[in-house]
């Protein structure tokens, strides 16, 4: 058994692919269709069952939200002036004027809950004074059993069975009206009218026929003492369901889904409680549709299964050219990388998954390339920073330590205009010798600036004019040392050339950048020479004439280490007299330099 498996293990790749399909594609797929065949349409009928509870509830629903917004109607007269005083004031001359406005108001409040709610079609009012009104669609019929049984009920809601009326508009048609009498809100067991809504039969049929056609069986409403309200058998509404084994399973509201035969046919019922009104929405189903439906799809799903092992075939024959050939020169590539050569390289042969792989093998040797030079080229420009702010190899304690002893000297002769000064230069050249760190905040660049600045205005005098501004909230956000301070430099260096002139430093929030301008009311830049500048920054050319500026060094360091997207601009609309150059950088907090 110990030499089977190892002789297992040292299988090529094509027979273990083999081996692989057979035993974990072509077997588990006949077992497992097998079991899904046997109980798929134990599955399905669940499905049927759940989608059709779930229909039934939402037009149980559907019916609740239109009877109550109906009642509620009723309700709403029960308490509003006009109605109360339509229906008790007396139909006579007298009282014309003030029933006329009243009339106004009820027919604005009806027309609108017709227009709105479209299932109903018509409100009759009749008052004890003699006042009638009827708005909505003109209809006619005997209504007497129904009004009879809402005096009876005095006051209390009353449902009616479907029951047709003459349309004025569209002829016969019937309905499913809410009657009820309407008593006096200050003794609310004197009657002072009745209200009568209709609802358009339609409506509500059409609400349930979208859950069962009739080709898979009937679905109505019978009420709770067992009479059918609504049903598409007209002969049996408002008389008692024949079947007793039905009236007996929908007798318990819990008792939502059973079987039963009738007329020879076998039939899944749903029945839907609605608490609202007592009444039960019953859906009955015949079974061969529900078995007709699972038989199309365990078929389709033979046919699926069939089909899958056919393409399993051409997948195999095609497994060594798709993936095995590629990932052994995968293999090889990598190999060639571990042992130093960068020049690894994978054939691209495709564009699925395991081209994807080599693909990204392939950029993972461009990427870590790119990193090394990177990593060298960012040191070398910080640098060459370092050494043209100072221009000197000065060893910095030492530096630090003589301005120190100048400065106390100068206060002890009573010079503090000059202590001051060598206090401002000691300070910058800290900032600038500075080398431990790559970063710096916002505020300690400013400082940067600020301390430069006063050193050239003190030589300069009143020549030199500047402003600093950083927008608030800005404070410790994380950028390159020295990037702000090359530009300052530029502006008096090449800038002031006749003579002084004004700095403004601007750092603001742009989305989700940071943007620092450096404008001066210098010479500005020549037209050629903007145009020489951008070719240098978009091509990233080290222009030798062009490396005094410091442009192309700071934006050299910003690409290498924001990415493409950032750096140095100079905008279109540059001033008419001096000039403007802007620096973007994402807005990086303290924490987020350690991931660059």
């Amino acid at each position: 058994m110990k030499t089977n498996g190892t002789g297992l293990l040292n299988f090529s790749l094509r027979r273990k692919s083999i081996a692989i399909f057979f035993l974990l594609v072509t077997l588990p797929s006949l077992l497992v269709g097998y079991v899904i065949l046997s109980w798929f349409d134990a599955i399905l009928r669940q499905q049927f069952i759940d989608s059709m509870e779930t229909n039934l509830n939402t037009i149980e629903l559907n019916l609740t939200e239109k009877i109550k917004a109906v009642e509620d109607i009723s309700n709403y007269m029960i308490y509003q002036d006009n109605f109360r005083n339509f229906m008790e004031t007396p139909a006579s001359p007298d009282n014309r004027e003030q029933i006329n406005k009243d009339k106004a108001a009820i027919e604005g409040f009806i027309a609108f809950q017709t227009m709105s709610k479209p299932y109903i079609k018509s409100i009759s009012l009749q008052g004890i004074g003699g006042n009638e009104l009827q708005i909505g669609e003109p209809v006619k019929g005997l209504e007497t059993k129904w009004t009879d049984q809402a005096k009876a009920n005095k006051g209390r809601i009353v449902w009616t069975d479907s029951y047709p009326l003459e349309s004025g508009w569209t002829g016969s048609k019937r309905v499913v009206s809410m009657i009820r009498v309407i008593n006096s809100f200050e003794n609310p067991s004197r009657p002072v009218g009745e209200v009568i809504i209709r609802l358009d039969q339609s409506e509500i049929t059409d609400l349930l026929s979208n859950a069962v056609i009739k080709e898979q069986g009937s679905i109505f409403i019978v009420r709770s003492d067992g009479n059918v309200q609504l049903h598409q058998n007209e002969n049996l509404i408002g008389q008692l369901y024949p079947n007793h084994a039905l009236m007996k399973g929908i007798s318990k509201p819990s008792n939502k889904v059973f079987s039963l035969r009738e007329e020879g046919i076998s039939y899944v019922i749903f029945n839907q409680h609605m608490k609202s009104t007592g009444w039960n929405i019953v859906a009955m189903i015949k079974d061969k549709t529900i078995v007709e439906k699972t038989n199309a799809i365990k078929a389709s799903l033979q046919i699926l299964m069939f089909v899958i092992l056919i393409f399993g075939l051409f997948a195999l024959a095609g497994f060594e050219l798709a993936i095995i050939r590629p990932i052994l020169a995968l293999r090889k590539e990598t190999h060639r990388l571990k042992q130093g050569d960068f020049s690894a390289q994978v054939e691209i042969r495709s564009h699925d998954e395991v081209g994807e792989l080599g693909r990204q093998f392939n950029n993972m040797v461009i990427t870590m390339k790119d990193l090394i030079d990177k990593k060298y080229k960012l040191e070398i420009r910080q640098k060459e920073s370092e050494l043209r702010i100072l221009q000197s190899q000065m060893d910095p304690h030492f530096l630090y330590n003589t301005l120190d002893m100048i400065r106390w000297t100068a206060r002890l002769e009573k010079a503090p205009e000059t202590s001051q000064l060598i206090e401002t230069l000691s300070r910058f050249f800290r900032m600038g010798l500075n080398s431990e760190k790559r970063f710096t905040t916002l505020a300690g660049e400013m400082d940067f600036v600020r301390a430069y600045l006063n050193l050239q205005q003190k030589r300069m005098g009143s020549k030199l004019q500047f402003s600093l501004f950083m927008e608030a909230s800005l404070e410790d956000t994380v950028l390159l040392k020295k990037v702000i301070q090359p530009f300052v430099e530029n502006s008096i260096k090449h800038g002031f050339k006749r003579g002084g002139g004004r700095i403004d430093v601007r750092c603001y929030r742009d989305g989700q950048d940071l943007t620092i301008d450096v404008m001066d009311s210098g010479i500005g830049f020549a037209k050629d020479k903007i145009q020489q500048i951008r070719q240098a920054l978009n091509e990233r050319i080290d222009d030798p004439a062009l490396m005094e500026h410091a442009i192309c060094n700071i934006h050299e360091r910003t690409l290498l280490v924001y990415g493409s997207g950032y750096g140095v601009e100079l905008p279109d609309d540059q001033m008419e007299a001096g000039a403007c150059v802007r620096l973007r950088i994402p807005l990086w907090m303290n924490g987020q330099e350690e991931e660059a």
